[in-house]
């Protein structure tokens, strides 16, 4: 027997509702009966997902009127800008309707801000109001700004690390943060961020102790000096890419975590000098002794991708698996999975 739309419950077609978007749904769906308008409109479960890519001022001005005009604003759980360099879309979505109005907002991303939109955005009245905001992705614009530019950005990273309702965080920015106004706990469980330094992690992992998942792209090499009590940090996943030089500072780095189960590392070297293979085995053994999960990705020669695969054949139960991806005419890509049940 064929089920079609009308036959489903308003629990399944909510469920439905919330992966689109409100333009995908009603192009899909096209005139909506007096049951799905409902729904939408209506049904005290149903939520929505703004999205905002290539618009002008005027149709992003015609989007949000209807939002406003259909009472929607309260049923936005996710809002994901991400403007072209010709439109300031997050500027005058912020001149139009107020962020601290969506109430019922759990996921925020937006893409090439710049740190006076950050500022306007994320002011204690606006949190206050965002008491169920759990996720925040920030790419920042490259764009040259004013001074006082580091303690700014200091200042507003602290005050979203410190949102009582954050759990997820991604942050892409141009310059290292320091983390040095955060000062209060964070309720952080997973942080990703696109350049950054050891030191700065260190900060931030003394301030997040339900840290559970790390991602980091080390761009700036700097001698580790801080130490960190390996019982304050619950980090269990830890992703880190960086380049060979900084191997000395990774190795004092992961020392501190005895508790990970899971960890990847990618180096983006030209080459993987087999000196720095070889040990991984002995490391883990004992250093990260509940370690279930290693994966490895980086350049090797040709000639020597035999004896680089060879040293991932661990003992004690690991399982390897292996993939090769030539690159060049002297070098490969590979990525090496161990995992041990």
């Amino acid at each position: 027997m064929t089920t079609t739309f009308e036959h489903l419950s308003d629990e399944i077609i909510i469920s439905i509702i919330e992966y689109l978007t409100l333009e995908e749904f009603t192009s899909i769906f096209g005139t909506l009966n007096e049951r799905f308008s409902c729904i939408i409109y209506n049904h005290p479960w149903t939520q929505h997902r703004l999205t905002i890519r290539k618009m002008n001022k005027d149709a992003l001005q015609a989007k949000l009127t209807f939002i406003e005009e259909m009472k929607l604003v309260s049923r936005i759980s996710s809002i994901d800008i991400c403007p072209y360099s010709i439109f300031r879309s997050i500027e005058d979505f912020c001149q139009i309707q107020s962020m601290k109005n969506f109430r019922m907002l759990r996921a925020l991303s937006l893409t090439h801000i710049t740190l006076g939109e950050v500022e306007a955005i994320f002011t204690p009245e606006c949190l206050t109001n965002l008491d169920k905001l759990t996720r925040v992705r920030l790419i920042f614009s490259l764009g040259i700004e004013q001074n006082d530019y580091c303690r700014r950005m200091e200042q507003i990273l602290a005050r979203i690390l410190t949102h009582p309702s954050l759990r997820y965080f991604t942050l892409n920015i141009a310059r290292s943060p320091d983390f040095s106004e955060l000062n209060s706990l964070s309720s952080l469980e997973y942080f990703e961020i696109d350049y950054c330094r050891f030191q700065s992690l260190y900060k931030l992992l003394e301030f997040s102790p339900n840290l559970r998942h790390l991602s980091a792209r080390i761009g700036i090499h700097n001698d580790i000096n801080v130490e960190l009590n390996p019982t304050v940090s619950m980090l269990t996943s830890l992703k880190l890419t960086l380049s060979i030089p900084a191997y000395d500072q990774m190795t004092t780095f992961l020392k501190k975590f005895p508790k990970l189960q899971k960890l990847h590392v990618l180096t983006y070297s030209l080459i993987e000098p087999l000196t720095f293979t070889e040990t991984w085995h002995s490391f883990i053994t004992d250093h990260l002794p509940v370690l279930t999960r290693f994966k490895r990705e980086c350049k090797v020669t040709l000639d020597s991708i035999g004896q680089f695969v060879e040293f991932f054949h661990w003992p004690n139960g690991w399982i390897s698996k292996d993939k090769i991806v030539f690159e060049g005419s002297n070098y490969s890509k590979i990525t090496i999975v161990n995992v041990r049940y």
